[in-house]
């Protein structure tokens, strides 16, 4: 009985796998905007902390965040209409990025407007998230590259918590770029040829 259970299992999860891969779960759109959005805002950051214009911090990420969540329920609600059915594993990939995005915007503003944490410390507990975010995407995506981008977020957290200091802005800005954003433009490209292919 047991052997049968655990046949059924297997052929259960072969067929999320199989799910995933035809169909194009990550199309990259959500990586490019959020990475694009948080490196303005930690570029920003950084240049006011410098220059001793902390006022811009009082609309900065409140703004940035507020647009890229508006804007993310704008696109997906879209890609909802558009596409009738959904894989299990674009669900699951879908509730990860949710439940991660839920999770970073508590740390950015709940952590760190409490006291709970020095804010220089915001950027290695994201980088954290992301690279769990990102090991999860690989594996129901089938793509072994983009579970490997999670050691970049993990090597950089490792940093980002070893050496605090302002330059951490920096370092997360090209985290974000090479991490987040070009990913999420190379996931488009392939999106746009499976498209095409079908």
């Amino acid at each position: 009985m047991e052997t049968i259970d655990a046949q059924q299992e297997l052929v259960f999860i072969k067929k999320i796998m199989t799910d995933s891969r035809k169909s194009a779960i990550c199309n990259g759109k959500a990586f490019i905007l959020w990475g694009i959005l948080v490196t303005i805002g930690l570029l920003v950051t950084y240049f006011s902390i410098i220059n001793h214009n902390l006022s811009v911090m009082n609309w900065l990420w409140p703004s940035l965040i507020g647009l890229g969540w508006i804007i993310t329920i704008v696109m997906e609600s879209k890609a909802a209409i558009k596409s009738r059915t959904k894989t299990f594993a674009a669900k699951i990939l879908a509730y990860v990025w949710i439940g991660s995005g839920i999770a970073m915007t508590i740390i950015g503003f709940v952590g760190s407007v409490s006291g709970a944490f020095s804010g220089l410390y915001i950027n290695p507990l994201i980088s954290n998230i992301l690279a769990v975010g990102f090991l999860i995407t690989g594996i129901l995506y089938g793509k072994t590259w983009v579970s490997l981008i999670s050691l970049g977020w993990w090597v950089g957290a490792i940093v980002m918590f070893l050496w605090t200091g302002l330059y951490t802005f920096l370092l997360m800005s090209a985290m974000m770029i090479l991490f987040l954003v070009i990913p999420g433009v190379f996931m488009f490209k392939q999106y746009k040829k499976e498209l095409i292919a079908e």
